[in-house]
């Protein structure tokens, strides 16, 4: 499991660095591309998930009915088969 998001001095605790240290080599690697961040100063939040457009949101919920619509299918294909052999 990846951290979506973890104060800042938590984990530059956990990284043993210092917090002006922490936000240089976040921002190296949100630079070079290997990571996407975002730092709440104020709140001292780190943020690792990027935000998604509502397109994306859209199509992720459509996805999740339809595969939610398919098992209630099967489920009911299922009740009936089971009601028919026991008449």
């Amino acid at each position: 499991t990846y951290y979506k998001r973890i104060h800042g001095a938590r984990l530059a605790d956990m990284l043993g660095l210092e917090l002006g240290e922490l936000e240089k080599e976040i921002s190296n690697m949100v630079s070079d591309g290997s990571v996407y961040a975002k730092i709440d100063r104020p709140k001292d939040i780190v943020r690792f998930l990027q935000a998604q457009s509502p397109e994306s949101t859209l199509s992720a919920w459509a996805g999740d009915i339809t595969t939610l619509l398919d098992l209630v299918e099967k489920t009911t294909h299922l009740i009936n088969k089971e009601n028919m052999t026991k008449q």
